[in-house]
């Protein structure tokens, strides 16, 4: 069985492929079909991201020479810091692209402890005809008092430091970070589903 992946981001499809690989006649294969970000929870935006990609191409036909039964997975995660009140959450996107890390860190300033507590949170929304089932995956840990990195990660990798760790996401490698990541994690519940349907 072939799942198309909602995704601008070739890196996502890769991952998916690898945590998948042992699941016999399954993969994984990218397509490019924006959908609209509703505002409200990743469990909201998933489904109802799924939904809309499910129908826009199998009913209407898009890119596909059969109009039934192509599965279709999404993906949404969010930066969630528990003494903001959750925030930037949902709106994780837009405020790495205002605020950025620096802002983050501006905010926690006189905060210590567990009051640096966060977790990042990873929805998958799958959808086939049968309707969608979301899968999660969270990983949790602390904002650092600095941005620290080596090179590796993205966003807010650089200030993310997970529970048994004393190194933040961007300090290391990909392989080491996949191993731990809130999209592993969702991907894994995700291959327990196909597992049953095989």
């Amino acid at each position: 069985m072939k799942i198309y992946f909602a995704t601008g981001n070739p890196n996502k499809i890769k991952e998916a492929n690898i945590i998948l690989k042992d699941l016999k006649d399954i993969s994984v294969e990218q397509i490019k079909c924006p959908y609209p970000e509703i505002q409200g929870t990743l469990e909201e935006v998933s489904e109802f991201g799924a939904k809309y990609v499910y129908e826009k191409m199998n009913y209407e036909n898009h890119g596909f020479s059969n109009p039934v039964g192509k599965p279709i997975i999404v993906e949404d995660s969010g930066f969630f810091v528990e003494s903001l009140n959750g925030f930037p959450g949902t709106y994780s996107k837009y405020v790495q692209e205002t605020l950025r890390n620096e802002g983050i860190l501006k905010l926690l300033e006189d905060k210590e402890g567990d009051d640096r507590r966060a977790y990042f949170k990873t929805v998958i929304g799958y959808c086939d005809e049968k309707g969608v089932k979301l899968f999660k995956g969270i990983v949790k840990g602390m904002v650092s008092y600095e941005i620290r990195s080596k090179g590796y990660g993205f966003a807010y990798d650089s200030i993310f430091i997970p529970d048994g760790e004393d190194r933040t996401f961007a300090e290391m490698k990909t392989e080491e970070k996949s191993e731990i990541s809130h999209r592993k994690k969702a991907f894994e519940e995700f291959k327990k589903f196909l597992c049953n349907m095989q």
